[in-house]
């Protein structure tokens, strides 16, 4: 009888055993290979769609519906609950193309079990909706499944900062591993019903995408690090990443450079030694713990879906930009410094006013073009148009490139 009972027993525990493992197998690859840390997007430039709401000046959190005690809380008194920090990677739902929106941080707030318990959903309680004060509503989700996760949070604090009004300032949902437009913004209601739940979360499967290169974009010919995310849910570990340089026909191994910490993205790169200019069709593969690879076809967060096309190039003054693209082909000029932004490179731009021949344009510089300020004459210092005369339209010139550098140091 008692081996009988271990099949339900397993069943019904089959969440922790998979977060068990998959906790194991990251530690023990941060352990042998050092893996650094997954990344964290600063909260500036971490991406945000749709312009803010008008927030209230007595916003308050209502949980109401089928519950035994309705809530009304202010941001005072949702403080007082025991926070929580949860690292969350949150990704815009692109099953396929280049479209990549995404980013990783620190959520700070309060447990979402945690208040929906407080309000004591009633016996009939099925589904909860959350609303926003945008308009925007999601749901209705499975109550019990909501309740199952002790990770998703109601956040009111990002990267150890109040939550930018851009990211759903006062309160965020935050659910780790499910569909971006799932983690609703400015909340102001979550509403317990009776209902059969309509919708369910949309766990992300596992997928490799690109941040470098761009799709349709020009690299140069010679050595060139792609790099990349990859991102699943429901706590799943991403092992292996393979790159594809001819369509899909051979594969290569890249490096995963982060230690797994569950639903939150690693980054990997690869380096690509390349054989020739031309066109080249990139493809990324995903391997999870358990030897799943990332389905093939497009669509669906298919690795066919995310392909990258580009377009290798010459560089003939090898600074790593290709000469297509390159605003001083054949001077290095890595930054493509144009501070007067006329399409060509300081380090060959005639007008650049260096005239003590040191970086950067400074007082140095503007007092030797004030010697002629007002003269005649041609091949003047200070006349930067060329037109006989070092008048206001050199000023102009010379304040565009004011503390810029005219060649690369």
């Amino acid at each position: 009888m008692k081996n009988l009972e271990k099949g339900p027993a397993l069943k019904k525990h089959w969440k922790f055993i998979v977060l068990f493992l998959s906790f194991i197998t990251g530690f023990m690859s941060a352990k042998c290979y050092s893996l650094d840390p997954p990344p964290i997007t600063p909260n500036e430039e971490f991406f945000w769609l749709s312009n803010p709401p008008s927030i209230p000046g007595d916003w308050h959190l209502i949980v109401d519906g089928n519950v035994e005690q309705a809530l009304s809380l202010s941001m005072e008194e949702l403080m007082q609950y025991q926070a929580t920090t949860q690292m969350s990677t949150l990704e815009c739902y692109f099953p396929v193309g280049p479209h990549l929106l995404v980013g990783n941080a620190n959520w700070t707030g309060v447990k979402l079990q945690t208040i929906i318990q407080e309000a004591n959903p009633s016996i009939e309680a099925e589904s909860v909706t959350f609303h926003a004060l945008d308009g925007y509503s999601v749901g209705s989700y499975s109550l019990d499944e909501l309740l199952e996760r002790d990770d998703y949070l109601l956040a009111y604090g990002m990267n150890g900062q109040t939550l930018p009004l851009e990211q759903g300032y006062p309160l965020k949902l935050v659910l780790p591993g499910i569909a971006g437009y799932q983690n609703a913004r400015w909340l102001k209601q979550i509403e317990i019903s009776s209902s059969t739940p309509t919708i369910n979360l949309n766990h992300y499967p596992i997928h490799a995408r690109f941040l470098e290169p761009k799709h349709q974009g020009t690299i140069a010919l010679g050595t060139y690090t792609i790099r990349g995310m990859v991102n699943a849910g429901e706590a799943i570990d991403i092992t292996k990443i393979d790159i594809s340089l001819d369509d899909g026909a051979t594969w290569e191994s890249a490096q995963l450079l982060n230690y797994y910490v569950p639903n939150v993205w690693k980054h990997w790169e690869f380096t690509w030694e390349i054989p020739q200019v031309g066109e080249y069709v990139i493809y990324a593969r995903a391997t999870d713990s358990f030897g799943n690879v990332q389905r093939e076809e497009i669509g669906d967060f298919g690795w066919r879906g995310f392909r990258v096309l580009v377009t290798v190039d010459y560089d003939n003054d090898s600074d790593g930009v290709a000469n297509s693209i390159d605003n001083c082909p054949n001077d290095y000029n890595p930054s493509q410094i144009d501070s007067d932004g006329d399409g060509t490179g300081n380090v060959c731009d005639a007008d650049c006013p260096d005239l003590d021949g040191l970086n950067p344009i400074n007082f140095v510089d503007f007092s030797i073009f004030a010697n002629n300020w007002l003269s005649v004459d041609v091949n003047l210092t200070g006349d930067f148009n060329m037109d006989e005369i070092v008048d206001v339209n050199d000023l102009g010139i010379f304040a565009d490139y004011w503390l810029s550098h005219c060649y690369e140091d």
